[in-house]
């Protein structure tokens, strides 16, 4: 596998999204090691820090998987924000954590199941405006 691409993640969404791996049904159970160690990874920044382009919770990600050249539109979403919202993606989904602090521009290289690797790239990042 590649290097991984740095990423940047918000005090809010590292605080919540650590706060909730801590609780059950999530604290040890290994099938959300991936997200711990993205977290792990991360630089942090404050909210007001982070720039407009980079995937962050509840962003809506234009990406595309580059053997196939298929374009997916996605937004990042808790696990309880998913219910019956079309074109959502968990962040404690795989390809979720892989996305969250990437950059419009970074590739990174994804490992399926199957174990055959994808080369995902960000093309677009929106993010809700805040009031």
């Amino acid at each position: 596998m590649s290097e991984l691409p740095p990423i940047k993640v918000t005090e809010l969404d590292i605080d919540r999204l650590e706060g909730m791996l801590d609780k059950a049904p999530y604290r040890g159970d290994s099938r959300y090691n991936g997200l711990r160690d993205e977290l792990a990874r991360a630089i942090v920044v404050g909210n007001d820090e982070m720039p407009e382009d980079v995937v962050r919770m509840n962003s809506t990600v234009t990406f595309e998987v580059e053997e196939s050249g298929q374009q997916f539109q996605r937004t990042l979403c808790y696990p309880h924000e998913i219910k019956g919202q079309p074109d959502t993606i968990s962040i404690f989904a795989p390809i979720g954590s892989a996305l969250l602090g990437l950059s419009v521009g970074q590739l990174i290289d994804w490992e399926l199941p199957d174990t055959k690797h994808r080369h995902v790239k960000i093309i677009k990042v929106e993010n809700a405006v805040t009031v």
